[in-house]
């Protein structure tokens, strides 16, 4: 009785399914069930057979168990304790950093709460260990994880040494705006604190740059998560250092977006000598990409992702068999999954270069639905991040109105008429009707263009 009550008290708690509940019950609970039954099992012979000697020696090895289960709680707590924290700092590993962002990734989207990353790396750390030593180097390192943490803790933060001298910050129930404030009232009392040696450093003192990454409902991986708060973090040291940026809001990126699209392009020329339409394809949805990052108002970073994204989208082509790629009929069900894989195979090749990698949510994830029914995961709905949803009807209603193979070529009108018909089940609705919007004002401004230029020769016509 006392086990079924305590497993439905934990099951009305618990958020998941009967199945997975049962299946954890059973792993977990079914060893420590038996043992109780089998100690009453003995208690019932003991007692039986010696009385009140028997009760006393189960009474003393249930005391001895219960002991010994004690020592081996304390030691793998302690154990435990030691592999989640590192020992220079005081603040939690990497590892267990890693594994607590995914359990604060989940909470966020359950709950609806804001969450910000922050990644934090002490500026020009390498100088202060060359002039006194990796000792003092250590020492300093331990220096800032106090201030770290005694900085945190109050606030139920998740604090934890990311390697090196990088640091970084989970900040549940914090939106950017909320997280840049706190880190940047931290940045000022560290400037503020006296430590030995601070006359190497350029400002005089210890400083570190910050990057900020607000996660939401898009935010599908928590390796991408932390790669564009690196990518803040190291644009706020490529502007001076001692300063802190939030992902998206920060200037331009190093390299111009047009030495970036001319480097892109060089990659998917290689198409045209294995298949023209996927170049061709590639460059017209890079053009209806450009429109829409204007039409969206998007900011220098999420332009330059869609940009580029859409300009390399199909990459994972260049591994589909020339004889399926160019296949004039309809293809079969086994060759329909090698082609379905190339978003794949482009996830691969886009992430071996730091640069571009990105990129790749809207390379995996441009066939995704609305609706969950896409491929290669089945996201749906603001599941799949909203470049990757924009991209997805771009790229649908390129490949509806120009010739293809296997399949049927649609009119403008049709092609648009078919994404409206669509918008709630393979495509997101708010960026279906935008999207729609804008193609029929181009159109009419092309149709308009057209006509006067065609006026002088209307009879011939």
């Amino acid at each position: 009785m006392n086990v079924l009550f305590v497993g439905y008290y934990y099951y009305l708690l618990y958020k998941g399914t009967l199945y997975e509940f049962i299946k954890n019950i059973l792993k977990d609970t079914l060893f420590a069930y038996l043992s109780t039954l089998l100690l009453s099992i003995v208690l019932v012979i003991l007692l039986v057979e010696s009385k009140s000697f028997g009760l006393f020696l189960l009474l003393a090895i249930a005391m001895l168990l219960s002991h010994g289960f004690r020592q081996l709680f304390l030691m793998y707590n302690a154990v435990s304790e030691k592999a989640n924290t590192d020992q220079r700092t005081g603040l939690y590993s990497h590892s267990y950093f890693e594994e607590k962002l995914d359990e604060y990734m989940k909470q966020a989207r359950e709950q609806n709460v804001p969450l910000s990353l922050v990644m934090i790396d002490l500026d020009d750390f390498k100088k202060y260990n060359d002039a006194f030593g990796h000792p003092q180097g250590d020492r300093l390192l331990g220096f800032f994880g106090n201030l770290v943490k005694t900085e945190c803790q109050p606030k139920d933060l998740f604090a934890a040494r990311y390697g090196g001298e990088e640091f970084s910050i989970i900040m549940p129930g914090f939106t950017k705006a909320q997280a840049k404030t706190f880190v940047d009232t931290f940045r000022k009392k560290v400037n503020n604190t006296p430590f030995e040696g601070v006359e190497v450093f350029p400002h005089g003192c210890v400083s570190f740059s910050a990057g900020i990454l607000e996660v939401n409902k898009e935010t599908y991986d928590k390796s991408q998560l932390i790669d564009w708060a690196d990518r803040a973090l190291y644009a706020a040291k490529s502007k001076g250092k001692n300063t802190v940026f939030i992902y998206g809001e920060e200037s331009r990126l190093p390299q111009s977006l047009a030495n970036d699209i001319n480097e892109l392009e060089q990659q998917i020329k290689i198409f045209l000598s294995k298949d023209v339409y996927t170049f061709k394809h590639s460059k017209r949805v890079f053009s209806y990409a450009v429109d829409m990052a204007e039409v969206l108002n998007l900011n220098e970073e999420d332009r330059r992702l869609l940009v580029l994204g859409a300009l390399i989208h199909d990459i994972g082509k260049l591994e589909i068999p020339r004889d399926i790629l160019n296949k004039k009929s309809k293809l079969t069900h086994e060759e329909w999954e090698i082609v379905k894989k190339h978003v794949l195979w482009g996830k691969e090749i886009v992430s071996v270069s730091d640069k571009f990698k990105d990129l790749v949510p809207l390379v995996e994830l441009h066939h995704e639905r609305y609706d969950g029914k896409g491929y290669p995961h089945g996201y749906k709905g603001e599941e799949i991040p909203r470049l990757a949803r924009m991209l997805c009807i771009i790229d649908s209603f390129d490949a509806m109105t120009t010739e293809r193979p296997y399949q049927e070529t649609r009119s403008f009108a049709d092609a648009l008429q078919e994404i409206r018909r669509c918008a709630g089940s393979q495509f997101d609705p708010e960026l279906a009707e935008l999207f729609i919007r804008c193609m029929e004002g181009k159109v009419a401004i092309d149709f308009t263009e057209a006509a006067a230029a065609q006026e002088p020769y209307e009879q011939d016509s």
